[in-house]
């Protein structure tokens, strides 16, 4: 037994008992104040080392903490003399104190526990201030089973959440993330929603786990989809009313984009497997409500769907092809848009976007629609506002894309576009293309067509400009020529065949 180093002598409740004092190689802790003794560190009993720390939420609630098998407690004195007991509990649930013996602690709180075990402790050591203490929680095995992906045994702790649990045995998409039961091994059930306790963040959704419970995962039912003006569109697992109402709330609600004047859509199958649509009306602006069935899907329109719409086509960002040649953008119309401000919600034109040859659709009852030219050159690189326009109902503004080559088509070479070069008249273009073919008609009746769809006679010193077309005309043939150039095709054939029967001669 290691000997006490004491000020002045002291009635010592624990100096015959060398299970107090643990072995010579612990520390002393100093005491200071009259008559202080300087004791040795701790004793172990059932315990060896203190696992390494954990990560935990908050400190423990010693009301709620369920003790058991493997917990590991400080049992601390203070006062004319300072030690500390360092006790476990074993496989079977008790705990061992000196001079106290055993102390059954499985399955009662923290607060129990230490309430117990200060009525025994008190008459075996008078006149010394102790209080019990948590110093590391134990691990134990849980069972997760029924829809997860790895069912089985999973080690955990008391301080972890089934949440943690479930995070290593892996949820199934259809297995259910509101209705997961643990059974504890007394017999009663707690019921975990994962779901509103990610939504809302109250621990009371996600339990902690005790020794041996089982989480079982069932399938979730019924399950409905959600999509338009809501905060959360996605597909949830109704389970209290399994209502529109129960829907809307872990939706979140509507957006401030939801129209009050277009029905609710509900489609769901019917009894032949067949898709229906069902429509509830707002009440003013009062939502409506109606029982929900697994696999419902539910729209909540927009106030986009009641929104009148400007068409965008041509160069400007963002736009989707239309066709195989054009882009086009759709934008809501604004009451006082103009061509300045709906071009830059659109995000802007693209660099090829021929600012100089845009112009506005707009239409005319019973007649051809008006051509407003545009100059957005002005408007966008010049920023003169005095080209700004006022965008009306059913317009339809028109970017064309800046073209930089010359299209030469018809009876030549090598057909296609050829890049625009300032000192090439038309038949430097009709070189490049691989000259005129056999059929073509002569050079006079070449045909130039510009950007803006004028055609033009040929001119030797006419000049073509981007975008400009060619048009090099087929020779049609007379009845005479078509009947000469037969002749001639049979006359060869026939030379043909009797330079073969001389050769075979």
């Amino acid at each position: 037994m290691t000997a006490l180093v004491a000020a002045q002598p002291l009635p010592d409740p624990a100096a015959a008992d060398p299970r107090i004092m643990g072995g010579g190689g612990d520390a002393k802790i100093p005491v200071t104040g009259p008559g202080a003794t300087e004791v040795m560190a701790a004793e172990t009993t059932g315990a060896t080392s203190t696992p390494a720390p954990i990560a935990i939420e908050q400190p423990i609630d010693p009301d709620q903490y369920i003790c058991g098998p493997g917990d590991v407690f400080d049992l601390n004195f203070w006062g004319a003399q300072n030690f500390r007991l360092k006790i476990a509990v074993d496989l079977e649930g008790r705990t061992f104190i000196s001079k106290v013996g055993y102390v059954a602690v499985a399955g009662k709180t923290l607060s129990a526990v230490r309430t117990a075990i200060k009525s025994k402790v008190r008459g075996q050591y008078p006149g010394l201030n102790f209080d019990l203490t948590l110093v590391a929680p134990r691990t134990f095995l849980v069972h997760v089973v029924d829809n997860v992906k790895a069912p089985g045994t999973f080690t955990t702790h008391p301080l972890e959440r089934v949440s943690t649990v479930l995070s290593k045995a892996g949820t199934l998409p259809n297995g259910s993330r509101r209705r997961i039961e643990v059974r504890h091994r007394g017999g009663k059930t707690a019921t975990a929603d994962l779901v509103l306790y990610e939504l809302t963040g109250d621990t009371g959704y996600n339990p902690y786990l005790l020794d041996g419970d089982v989480v079982s995962v069932p399938f979730a039912d019924p399950v409905v989809a959600i999509a338009g003006a809501v905060r959360r569109p996605g597909t949830y697992e109704l389970i209290k009313s399994k209502d529109l109402t129960e829907l809307l709330e872990l939706a979140g609600g509507f957006t401030n984009g939801v129209s009050r004047t277009l029905p609710i859509q509900v489609v769901r199958h019917n009894d032949r497997q067949q898709q229906t649509a069902m429509e509830l009306a707002f009440a003013g602006n009062a939502a409506p409500n109606a029982s929900l069935h697994d696999d419902d899907r539910v729209y909540v329109r927009g106030t986009d769907e009641v929104q009148r719409t400007i068409l965008l086509i041509g160069a400007v960002v963002g736009a989707d092809p239309l066709d195989a040649a054009t882009t086009s953008k759709r934008l809501a119309f604004v009451e006082g848009d103009t061509v300045l401000s709906l071009i830059e919600r659109a995000g802007g034109i693209k660099a090829p976007g021929d600012l100089r040859r845009s112009y506005i659709s707009r239409p005319r009852a019973g007649k051809t629609p008006e051509l407003l030219p545009l100059d957005l050159d002005a408007l966008l690189v010049r920023r003169d506002f005095s080209a700004d326009k006022k965008i009306e109902m059913g317009d339809t503004i028109v970017i064309p894309p800046m073209q930089y080559s010359v299209l030469v088509e018809g009876a030549v070479g090598r057909s296609g576009l050829y890049n625009y070069n300032p000192t090439f008249g038309i038949a430097e273009y009709i070189a490049h293309a691989g000259g005129r073919s056999r059929t073509a008609r002569d050079l006079d009746e070449v045909k130039l067509i510009d950007a803006n769809g004028t055609t033009h006679d040929y001119r030797g010193d006419l000049r073509p400009a981007p975008g400009d077309a060619i048009l090099v005309p087929e020779r049609n043939f007379s009845r005479a020529e078509v009947a000469q150039l037969v002749l001639a095709g049979v006359g060869l054939v026939l030379s043909g065949v009797a330079i073969t029967i001389a050769a075979t001669r």
